[in-house]
């Protein structure tokens, strides 16, 4: 029993120390220095460390330990870390506390991962003013402005007074959406709570102002502002540059005493945002003299002010000045620097920077991949990497957008394919450029490939990319999807309408532009002035004079009274709607006025005379298009300058009139003052020569375009070639020619040939034209000639098959259609049509007309009357 008594006495003891030695091992850890090591080691970075003791005993962890760690977690961007500590938190049975809660919300909003975020908040017994502030702010920072301020407006009603951080999220979260009833609400209630002070939630007023297009109301904010600091200068002024009021930020920015780089970047990119390319480099040369360094933001917009002015010199002492600086590996500085070249045209030195900056794409991948295998922390590596990826993208956007801008449609579309294969990330830069590169080769196939991933990207109602596509169908001649690619866009811009405008007026499509006008109008978008060039140019094809004074009108009150190219569009518009007299009145007055460029407002210097030359250009074209030649030589010879375009007006004028040999004596005498001519200058040259019957001349000046001048011909040079020999009679000859055309023929050039068969009755010839359009163009009018050509030689059984093949196929001969304007109403006439109220009197004018023709002697040439083929 003694024995037995002592075992268990030595037992308890035994016990009872290991108890002691237990609570003292803890109190150690407590007292000593458990935790105050983890907080140690969080605040000073050494997260992996601080980690490490989560693998022991955490029971007695205070609120303060983990947060500490998720803080250090948080400045880490480590996702992973953060997401262990809170399912340990979890896995203990941990009670966190609202200060707890609020760590552990603030890791996931600030590592991004807001719908955790969100999950936390909602589970959250006690919210306090941080808690809500945290999840605002992570949604206005991370693109979801919208739940910013729902969830503001839930804060309001729950009675939880907003703190200035709270402010500064929210009305961020307006400036995105640009939603300035609610901001003009949360400026309200800043001034009721008191924050009127505080110069971080003004600063984000006027930022706010600004960014909805209100700059007279951010200026106001700022100038109450009692405290201003370098933020508010840089915001206000950059919200001028956004306006397009570079003058008035010009004036700010010299009223700061000290100007920070900031400050310099801001003003610099403001001139070359709004085309001030000039006024931009010559403030970086004045930031250089006073001694203040550029770094990467600065360059990117010299770079793109050396781009807008073509400066390539001045583009190339800025890389070298780039290299010395240090700011070459920069991924931004060479992005800037590809866009910069491509955009010069030096497409070599772009390739070489952009081969460059791919290959050391390749090796950043290799060391991220490295950095992994060291156990960084992974979610930095994988933040590192999506940068990477960012920065490639906006490279091969840049690349890209260079081939489309310099005729390399191919190389875009390879560098497109590549782009897919390497799974990069499209985006509507990305699409916008490559459908630019298929509408100039005009490549439908590849077009409509580009538009199958644009939908399965999601991308169709970007309005960059809706544009490209409108534009892109047009020039391709399918107008049917262009309109419905225009269709499908809920958001368009000026550029979008212009478009889908230029493209209904390059197709004949006039009423279809002129509705589109006005519906761009009555839909509250203010034209600029190249839309009402086009409505100016539909008038003109319509002779819709009315409508066109109407439009005059609005280009007034629009501002845009001294444009040049409007003044043009009028003076051709007038003339084609025979209104001689309002035409002259507009060049008059354009003649009359000092014309002061943009730029010259800013930089102080003045170019006069261009709007001159382009104005009396344009009534050289008038006069000549009204068959007034004689007025149009006056106008050419009483100018003091002449450019290609007055040469050229007055070369084709004198072809149009059949006077082929003074347009060539014009033509030599353009050589002789040094002129050089262009493309269009050599078709009036042949349409001269081909109107004249000058066939040896017309061969001369078609191989030395080349030989002499570097132009390659294109499709319009090969038609007069081939209309020059028509017209002489030589078929044969014409057909040779066609036959060894280094590029294929187009419809034009078979039209033409079909036209002068036609004239000399050619049936084998004018059949084999016909059947080659035919295979380029279903028009109803090749079957109606070559149906003709067969019906004037008496070929009634192959005139019979045309009109069978016309039926089977389904193509009708659209009836003759004309127009006229009277008292701003257009009266429309199809052959046929007596639908026209008017149409008896109409009727017997015509049979009135056509009996003082009779008895003048004249007669109607039925010799290719065509036979009735519906």
């Amino acid at each position: 029993m003694q024995l037995l008594s002592r075992r268990l006495h030595l037992n308890a003891t035994t016990t009872t120390a290991a108890s002691t030695q237990v609570l003292k091992s803890r109190e150690h850890r407590a007292s000593n220095g458990f935790c105050a090591d983890i907080i140690t080691l969080s605040k000073d970075g050494r997260l992996k460390e601080a980690m490490g003791f989560l693998q022991q005993d955490s029971t007695d962890m205070t609120p303060s330990v983990f947060a500490s760690l998720l803080q250090a977690c948080t400045k880490a961007e480590s996702l992973t870390e953060g997401k262990h500590v809170h399912t340990h938190i979890i896995k203990i049975g941990f009670k966190p506390d609202t200060f707890l809660w609020n760590n552990i919300l603030n890791m996931y909003a600030k590592c991004r991962c807001l719908k955790d975020a969100r999950q936390v908040f909602d589970k959250m017994s006690q919210r306090s003013v941080v808690s809500w502030t945290a999840m605002i702010t992570a949604y206005a920072q991370h693109g979801q402005a919208e739940d910013a301020l729902r969830l503001f407006d839930e804060m309001q009603i729950e009675g939880i007074e907003p703190n200035h951080y709270t402010f500064s999220g929210v009305v961020k979260a307006c400036s995105s959406l640009a939603a300035l009833e609610f901001g003009r609400h949360v400026h309200d209630l800043v001034i009721r709570t008191g924050f009127q002070s505080d110069v971080v939630v003004m600063n984000a007023l006027v930022d706010m102002y600004a960014k909805c297009g209100c700059v007279g109301s951010a200026r106001q904010v700022f100038d109450k502002m009692l405290e201003k600091n370098a933020v508010s200068w840089n915001t206000m002024i950059a919200g001028y540059c956004q306006k397009g009021d570079v003058g008035e930020a010009l004036k700010l920015f010299w009223q700061i005493s000290k100007p920070d780089i900031i400050s310099w970047n801001v003003m610099i990119a403001g001139f070359a945002q709004n085309e001030l390319e000039d006024e931009a480099l010559r403030l970086f040369c004045q930031m250089r003299e006073v001694g203040m360094k550029p770094d990467k933001f600065t360059f990117a917009s010299v770079l793109r002010a050396c781009a807008g002015l073509v400066a390539l010199e001045h583009g190339k002492k800025i890389h070298a000045y780039i290299i010395l600086t240090g700011f070459e590996s920069d991924v931004s500085g060479i992005t800037a620097l590809v866009d910069m070249y491509a955009k010069c045209t030096s497409l070599d030195d772009a390739s070489k920077l952009f081969n460059k900056m791919s290959k050391e794409a390749v090796d950043a991948n290799s060391m991220m991949v490295g950095l992994c295998g060291q156990n960084w922390h992974t979610d930095g590596v994988m933040e590192l990497e999506i940068q990477t990826l960012k920065s490639k993208v906006v490279s091969w956007n840049a690349m890209i957008a260079g081939y489309s801008q310099n005729g390399y449609g191919e190389e875009a579309l390879k560098l497109f394919r590549q782009m897919q294969q390497e799974n990069l990330e499209l985006d509507h830069f990305t699409f916008g450029s490559v459908l630019r590169a298929c509408s100039s080769l005009l490549t439908l196939e590849s077009g409509k490939q580009v538009h199958a991933h644009i939908i399965k990207t999601g991308n169709e109602a970007d309005v960059i990319v809706g544009s490209a596509l409108v534009d892109m169908y047009a020039k391709c001649k399918v107008m049917v999807d262009a309109c419905k690619a225009f269709e499908m866009l809920s958001n368009r811009d000026t550029i979008t309408w212009t478009t889908i405008i230029v493209g209904c007026i390059q197709h004949g499509w006039n009423k279809a532009a002129l509705q589109h006008i006005k519906k761009m109008v009555q839909g509250g978008m203010k034209p600029d002035q190249f839309t009402i060039a086009s409505a100016l140019n539909v008038c003109a094809n319509l002779a819709a004079l009315e409508q066109g004074k109407q439009f005059h009108a609005h280009f007034i009150v629009s501002g845009f009274e001294s444009d040049d190219v409007l003044g043009s569009a009028l003076v051709d518009m007038y003339s084609k709607c025979g209104s001689i007299v309002d035409a002259h009145m507009v060049a008059d007055e354009m003649h009359s006025r000092n014309v002061v460029p943009q730029i010259a407002k800013v930089g102080g210097g003045t170019q006069h005379g261009l709007g001159d030359v382009v104005v009396r250009s344009a009534l050289i074209d008038m006069y000549s298009k009204c068959g007034n030649i004689e007025n149009a030589y006056k106008v050419f010879g009483k100018m003091h300058k002449r450019d290609v375009v007055s040469w050229t007006a007055m070369i084709a004028g004198l072809a149009q009139h059949g006077r082929g040999m003074e347009a060539i004596q014009l033509f030599q005498k353009m050589l002789s003052s040094g002129m050089k001519p262009n493309q269009i200058t050599f078709v009036g040259v042949l349409s001269a020569c081909s109107h004249g019957g000058l066939v040896d001349q017309g061969y001369y000046y078609f191989d030395c375009m080349g030989r002499e001048y570097g132009i390659i011909p294109r499709a319009e040079h090969y038609s007069c070639m081939v209309d020059l020999l028509g017209r002489a009679g030589y078929l044969e000859e014409a057909a040779n020619f066609i036959a060894k055309m280094p590029v294929e023929p187009d419809a034009s050039v078979w039209g033409t040939l079909l036209g002068a068969c036609m004239v000399h009755g050619n049936i084998v010839l004018g059949k084999h034209a016909a059947e080659c359009l035919l295979e380029l163009k279903q028009d109803a009018s090749t079957y109606v000639i070559l149906a003709n050509i067969y019906a004037a030689e008496g070929q009634w059984a192959d005139a019979a098959k045309v009109r069978n093949m016309m039926r089977e196929r389904g193509i009708k001969k659209q009836p003759g259609c004309s127009w006229i304007e009277i008292k701003n109403k257009i009266h429309t006439f199809v052959a046929g049509d007596m639908a026209h109220l008017q149409s008896d009197k109409i009727c017997a004018m015509l049979d009135s007309m056509v009996g003082r023709i009779k008895q003048a002697g004249c007669g109607p040439n039925t010799e290719f009357l065509l036979h009735d083929l519906e």
